[in-house]
């Protein structure tokens, strides 16, 4: 396969021959006019930003190295724009922020990037940014020898204060947005580590998607910040069980209950599993599901359908916070401790 990034001489049309003013001014003519609290946006030494006084200002960044986050190989450069925003703005999500955030990406670009893939990626990060009302608000290039991408974002938490994640009490219970799993396996496919079975290319298909262009569940992060329900609430980044371990950890070392049976399997996901191809354990512990993971008290569960309603995601409620520390798992009448599933870690990989 043809790489997207060529890696000896320059191209034609390359960055080095757009040159990084031109590619910066030709930036700034794609945005929309500035509005809300964003005042000054690209083209200074700063932006300025005059938020609502009301819960604060939240503020997450996120890194994505070419080699280590993604693989150029099967990743299209709209993909990866797409990307960039979404895992971020999924972190707002999870803080119970709400939609409007301001942005600022900074890139490390090899002068050898043509200049029609830097375009491509611009369209998958303004195209997000657009449906999401995300403001560029400034950044940074730099010339680097491998692409590398940061993001940050500043919103505002739909609530009085924004949802964290050691709120969990004992007796809560245990949500998932959309689905498990479904990332993980779509980055088995694309590197050609899990087999596509015949006649389900459309399943296959799906689950690439699912990992190239997850979907950051950003209007239910907002309905659960404004409902004041959520004890405790964090997304899948890193796998589910190593995320609920982090949740559990900020709790003061309490544990969980999962329920194998209420675990939230897309059709894709479910025939993978149920013809012996993937088993829960990976599902579990495979990340950048990206979806929201949070804990309520059993009294709030109607609150919480109606936000799960309100928002148009489904939650599934797939277990209860417990006092006694560690995960259990249970599957057809068998109760097993979990360990081992600790996620990524970026300096043990």
């Amino acid at each position: 396969m043809k790489p997207l990034i060529k890696v000896t001489g320059v191209p034609r049309s390359s960055l080095a021959d757009w040159g990084e003013f031109a590619f910066i001014e030709a930036l700034k003519k794609r945005l929309p006019p500035l509005s809300g609290g964003l005042r000054l946006g690209p083209g200074d030494d700063a932006s300025w930003w005059l938020p609502d006084d009301a819960g604060g200002i939240l503020t997450t960044a996120d890194m994505l190295v070419a080699g280590v986050h993604f693989d150029l190989h099967y990743t299209t450069a709209a993909s990866l724009g797409y990307k960039a925003l979404a895992v971020n703005l999924s972190d707002l999500a999870a803080m119970g922020g709400k939609s409007g955030a301001t942005a600022y990406l900074s890139l490390a670009l090899p002068p050898t990037l043509e200049k029609r893939w830097l375009e491509s990626f611009l369209d998958g990060f303004l195209g997000l940014a657009g449906t999401q009302r995300v403001q560029l608000a400034g950044g940074d290039t730099v010339r680097g020898r491998e692409l590398v991408i940061a993001v940050t974002l500043n919103g505002q938490p739909a609530g009085c204060s924004p949802i964290c994640r050691q709120g969990a009490m004992v007796g809560d219970d245990l949500y998932l947005s959309g689905w498990l799993g479904d990332s993980y396996l779509g980055l088995k496919l694309l590197q050609g580590r899990l087999a596509e079975t015949a006649g389900r290319e459309r399943e296959a298909a799906y689950l690439r998607e699912r990992h190239l262009c997850p979907q950051p569940r950003v209007s239910l992060g907002e309905k659960l910040g404004a409902s004041g329900v959520v004890s405790a609430m964090l997304d899948v980044s890193d796998g589910l069980v190593a995320d609920l371990g982090h949740l559990l950890v900020a709790a003061g070392g309490l544990g969980a209950q999962l329920e194998a049976e209420r675990l939230p399997l897309s059709p894709a996901a479910g025939f993978f599993l149920h013809s012996g191809l993937v088993d829960y354990p990976r599902l579990l512990s495979g990340g950048e599901d990206y979806e929201l993971l949070f804990t309520a008290p059993p009294a709030q569960r109607q609150a919480v359908a109606a936000a799960s309603a309100a928002a148009g995601t489904a939650v599934t409620r797939i277990g209860r916070i417990t006092a006694a520390a560690g995960v259990v798992f249970c599957h057809q009448g068998l109760k097993t401790a979990l360990s081992g599933f600790g996620g990524y870690d970026h300096f043990r990989a």
